[in-house]
């Protein structure tokens, strides 16, 4: 905007200068509003908001926001899945431990072996990735078991 202002003072004195020493004083006065009500019009025009139909409005942009959020963090937490198994263990199984949880009201504090039943009748052999008392604190370098395990756990935690 100070360009725009600069340019116009430029522009004022670069006409009105020549006029006024002409004598003509109405030629520079007619100028000078000229140039005046085109700076004026190039601010307004740079400093009002741009369409409305192009952005978003509020709750419109927050759900945009909030959307985009959750999937970087869904991309985030898949890409864990085809990781070690350290990946899995400090990443994704406490998420799917507390779903699970959760879901079915078993808390882990106060009955671990009735979660554990809960979860071995629930899971079948995939439990062994959701239990949170599983986690292998050797071999955090071993692979973990990949995506279409996580897909499958996922379709069993959806069925809840």
């Amino acid at each position: 905007m100070l360009a725009v202002a600069v340019a116009g003072v430029g522009a004022v004195l670069a006409v009105e200068v020549p006029l006024v020493a002409a004598g003509r004083y109405s030629a520079a006065v007619l100028v000078a509003g000229a140039v005046t009500a085109l700076v004026l019009f190039e601010i307004r025009r740079r400093l009002a908001p741009g369409d409305v139909d192009d952005q978003p409005l509020g709750t419109e942009a927050e759900r945009a926001e909030a959307t985009a959020r959750w999937m970087a963090r869904t991309e985030s937490l898949i890409s864990w899945a085809d990781g070690t198994r350290g990946d899995w263990d400090h990443h994704l199984r406490p998420l799917l431990a507390r779903e699970f949880q959760q879901s079915t009201g078993h808390r882990q504090g106060l009955d671990p072996a009735d979660t554990a039943a809960a979860g071995e009748v629930f899971f079948g052999d995939l439990w062994q990735w959701v239990d949170p008392e599983c986690v292998q604190r050797s071999d955090r370098a071993a692979p973990g078991p990949g995506r279409d395990v996580l897909d499958r756990i996922l379709q069993r935690l959806e069925q809840l």
